[in-house]
């Protein structure tokens, strides 16, 4: 059996899509509970690492008030704006409109500074086009907000040089 037939086989990409929305409804209601520093996430098929100063208590509290709530049917705690999808989907598109204003200006640096203005104008016209895309990439490819059979199975504090780490630890129930 092929590799990625395999891969489709054993779940896995949902098993991270459930995850990734969990991670971004945990950092929802951590926002909400007021926590304000720099939070970040990712998220694999055992479950995700949230990254900040927070309490241990308060992350295993909201990453199961999250958990409840996508549950109880609040999709839309699954797509979270600062999500790397929205900023590789916004790079791509400012990159491939700006890689275009470029094409046809061969090796001569004075052809190619004549047109940089153009370059950089395409590459924020196609970074503006591409945010309504990253979220909807969220909810229909990065991140599955129906988590009906997931289930937390810990919530471990990690401090490594000087960051704190929580890993939310999951599984699936049968």
């Amino acid at each position: 059996m092929p590799f990625m037939e395999q891969l489709i086989n054993q779940d896995l990409p949902n098993h991270v899509r459930c995850n990734h929305a969990l991670e971004h409804a945990t950092l929802h209601v951590l926002q909400e509970k007021g926590v304000r520093n720099g939070l970040g996430g990712i998220s694999d098929a055992g479950g995700c690492f949230i990254y900040g100063e927070v309490d241990t208590a308060l992350m295993a509290e909201a990453a199961r008030e999250a958990l409840e709530r996508l549950q109880q049917g609040e999709a839309k705690l699954a797509v979270h704006p600062n999500c790397g999808t929205n900023l590789a989907v916004g790079g791509l598109a400012a990159g491939g409109m700006a890689w275009l204003g470029m094409l046809g200006t061969g090796d001569k640096f004075s052809r190619k500074l004549r047109r940089l203005p153009l370059a950089v104008i395409l590459g924020l016209v196609g970074y503006q086009m591409a945010k309504p895309l990253g979220p909807k990439l969220q909810e229909q490819i990065t991140t599955n907000a129906d988590v009906s059979k997931l289930e937390i199975t810990g919530v471990l504090r990690h401090e490594i040089m000087g960051r704190i780490i929580h890993r939310i630890s999951t599984r699936t129930a049968s």
